[in-house]
């Protein structure tokens, strides 16, 4: 099987599985409790939470350890908008569903979206978003790795616009983190997701930057600082910390192979493919519309012949409609319905090129003979 699906999740690392069963069995106690086995646990979830300020150069005060991307996304929203009685937010319409579901919401309790234009590469029009920003805005949403295409935002510019326009600012990290180059400056917000980078599922991180005294959604919560409710998971903390700090290890030659995973892969691809944010793009994802089929027929040929790749986002699987993303790039449905993607990590490597490029022809080629 040659696994092609990384940025809908990844197979835990061994360390991460190692770290978690280990903590389990050790540090079993409640993290609130005053016995012992309690203040050794609080003793190492404060220890997982500095590692992260010291991965990310952020003050630790600021982390929330969380469920995972979306809660991540939603919770911050939710926590910025008590901050500030503005009633705008600016958005790119590559964003992930979590933040789609909150301002559906957000709309429904008055709030103005306005969506900004990006070009057919999936890029930002940074000198439209300038404009766009007013007194009247509140927040600005952007994700800085498009789970969909790769597409790369400028995170240092748009840090720089917000400090500049005084707006908060809140990036979706969770496909960028360990695989793109981030460096927190003027960001009010972001999240990052566990099984995105070998750790466990259904745990995450928020930053919320602590210069701003937060109102908070709960009263009379007490765990994690006040944003949650419910017994913290330190075992799957202990993982996720545990992975991400192999990642960030890890980050220069693996984020160097993978692109040449990724290059070499494009030279073997038929001109007729239409790659997606190919200047632009992340060297973890290669999305593509293909000349003609569906892209779930492309998936279920690939996966019989041992491949497994995806059409959409995992989390948008069960919307009927074509991806949104797509067509604010620009796209038809009837192109958004011919798209696949591919994205890459661990598992993948050079001696898997020529089979993928193998059952790709034969799809392409019985494509060609039903056209």
């Amino acid at each position: 099987m040659i696994y092609l699906d990384h940025a809908a999740t990844t197979k835990m690392s061994d360390l991460a599985l190692k770290t978690y069963t280990e903590t389990a069995a050790r540090f079993f106690g409640n993290t609130e409790s005053l016995h012992d086995s309690g203040t050794d646990a609080a003793r190492l979830l404060a220890i997982c939470r500095k590692r992260w300020a010291e991965l990310l150069e952020v003050p630790q005060d600021g982390l929330i350890f969380t469920s995972g991307g979306t809660e991540s996304n939603q919770l911050a929203i939710e926590t910025i908008l008590l901050h500030t009685d503005k009633k705008e937010i600016v958005v790119s319409p590559l964003e992930h569903a979590s933040i789609w579901q909150k301002l559906t919401q957000l709309e429904d309790r008055g709030y103005h979206i306005r969506i900004l234009p990006v070009s057919q590469a999936g890029e930002i029009d940074l000198t439209a978003l300038e404009k766009l920003l007013s007194d009247e805005t509140a927040l600005m949403i952007v994700q800085h790795v498009h789970s969909e295409t790769g597409a790369v935002q400028d995170a240092d510019r748009l840090q720089q616009l917000a400090k500049e326009k005084r707006v908060f600012l809140h990036m979706d990290l969770v496909q960028g983190f360990g695989k793109a180059d981030f460096r927190p400056s003027g960001v009010t917000s972001f999240s990052i997701s566990s099984h995105k980078i070998y750790g466990p599922k259904g745990t995450g991180l928020l930053y919320l930057n602590p210069a701003h005294i937060w109102q908070k959604e709960m009263p009379h919560v007490h765990h994690e600082n006040g944003y949650r409710a419910g017994t913290v998971d330190l075992p799957a903390i202990s993982a996720f910390t545990a992975a991400a700090c192999a990642i960030m290890e890890e980050y220069p030659a693996e984020v160097a192979r993978i692109g040449r995973f990724k290059k070499q892969l494009l030279q073997e691809l038929d001109p007729q493919i239409n790659v997606l944010a190919e200047e632009n793009g992340s060297p973890y994802i290669l999305g593509m519309i293909l000349p003609h089929a569906l892209g779930e027929e492309a998936l279920l040929y690939f996966n019989e012949r041992g491949l497994q790749i995806s059409t959409v986002s995992a989390c948008s699987l069960r919307d009927p409609e074509p991806s949104r993303a797509l067509l604010s790039m620009g796209y038809t449905k009837e192109e958004a319905e011919r798209f696949i993607r591919f994205s890459f990590g661990a598992s993948n490597r050079v001696q898997q090129i020529e089979p993928i490029r193998q059952v790709l022809t034969s799809f392409l080629a019985k494509g060609s003979e039903r056209g």
